[in-house]
């Protein structure tokens, strides 16, 4: 098996990079539940691009296995990993309500 033919593990792999691209949009004043189903949304859309750009999506075992995946690795490597190792900084890096520095 080829892990680059693989579409679940494409998946995989970019749902544990999506709190990267998650954390441009995240707000940190948010509420938590607001940014458990903007962080959710995000993922399943990134699952959904992957399906389309493997050309998967007539498979809907593959499919739905992938998106769920995705969201799946996302709130996983988040809660494990990316927000304790920088994915907060970025939050706070991007917010709308930063103060310019002087």
């Amino acid at each position: 098996m080829n892990i680059l033919n693989d579409t679940e593990a494409w998946g995989l792999l970019l749902g544990a990079l999506t709190p990267w691209a998650t954390a441009l949009i995240q707000q940190p004043s948010w509420s938590k539940p607001l940014r458990a189903v903007i962080g959710t949304v995000v993922a399943a859309i990134v699952g959904t691009v992957t399906v389309l750009a493997r050309g998967d999506i007539a498979h809907a075992q593959t499919a739905l296995t992938t998106i769920a995946l995705t969201v799946v690795a996302s709130k996983t490597f988040y809660d494990g990993l990316w927000q304790h190792t920088g994915a907060g900084a970025v939050e706070q890096a991007t917010s709308a309500e930063r103060r310019p520095i002087r």
